[in-house]
């Protein structure tokens, strides 16, 4: 029997390997990302899960340098081009008076009321730093956030005169997460958010709205472990015109957990009562 050396046996296993590298090269993507999401052929995509944001949007969502308490990044705001939230000049003076009221460390002293524990409100639990959870069913989306049991039920749309009743019920009363209804637009959740107060900001950089705010969502499934998440904000008493942030939500291996936010300052003996008129 003729005995082959071992260089020759070395370099016939890198021509191996070097052809099945290009062949799998040539099958993924270009970009080198995961293949998209490809949807069931009937029903809605299967959306649940434990998601967490992993991005910086919650000390600034627009573009920023380094501040006191807040590191830098490169903003989530894709419309307008420029990255800038559209602010009414009387409105973004008041933001800028936001940001420099909200420095004080004593949570009663600050104008955040995310430091006093009072709901961040949508979107800002979205990309607040906690997981949440999404479960569906065939009457409605629940959103459940580890942030203090927020919870946040989306019924889909009804119809005629059944969906305006329930819409104007809903008026009644101002809400800190607003009123929330889904919908699906192909593989695409749509939650569609009206009826807030005027309480809450959208991170800690002061940037805030009135009790106009429209807030449309969008969930759509990338792969298994990641939702594409867009939101178009919508209040004409605070900018001058629609503007939308995008992010990626990555899906979380571990369950929610608890993060009791007013027992946490109990502790520190701060009171955390809304003041009732």
């Amino acid at each position: 029997m003729m005995t082959v050396p071992n260089r020759y046996i070395t370099a016939t296993l890198l021509l191996l390997v070097a052809s099945l590298w290009t062949e799998a090269g040539a099958q993924s993507p270009s970009n080198g990302q995961t293949q998209r999401y490809v949807p069931p052929p009937t029903g809605q995509p299967d959306l649940q899960g434990v998601w967490r944001v992993e991005n910086l949007a919650r000390y600034d969502v627009e573009a920023h340098a380094a501040r006191p308490g807040i590191p830098a990044s490169r903003g989530v705001v894709i419309d307008p081009p420029d990255g800038r939230i559209p602010y009414r000049p009387e409105a973004l003076q008041k933001r800028d008076e936001n940001f420099r009221n909200s420095r004080n460390p004593d949570p009663w002293k600050s104008a955040d009321p995310y430091h006093r524990c009072y709901s961040p409100g949508v979107p800002r639990l979205t990309y607040l730093g906690w997981p949440f959870q999404i479960y569906q069913t065939q009457r409605y989306v629940l959103f459940s956030y580890e942030w203090m049991h927020q919870r946040r039920i989306a019924y889909y749309d009804m119809k005629g005169r059944q969906a305006a009743e329930s819409r104007q019920a809903a008026e009644s009363v101002p809400l800190w997460n607003g009123d929330s209804r889904a919908r699906w637009e192909g593989n695409t959740l749509v939650v569609d958010v009206t009826n807030f107060n005027d309480l809450t900001w959208f991170d800690m950089a002061g940037n805030y709205h009135s009790d106009a705010l429209h807030v449309v969502e969008r969930y759509t499934k990338i792969d298994d472990n990641t939702l594409d998440y867009e939101v178009t904000i919508e209040d004409p008493k605070v900018f001058t015109r629609p503007w939308t942030m995008k992010m990626p939500i990555r899906r979380q291996t571990e369950p929610l957990y608890e993060y009791e936010c007013h027992a946490l300052l109990d502790e520190l003996g701060i009171p955390l009562t809304w003041p009732r008129h």
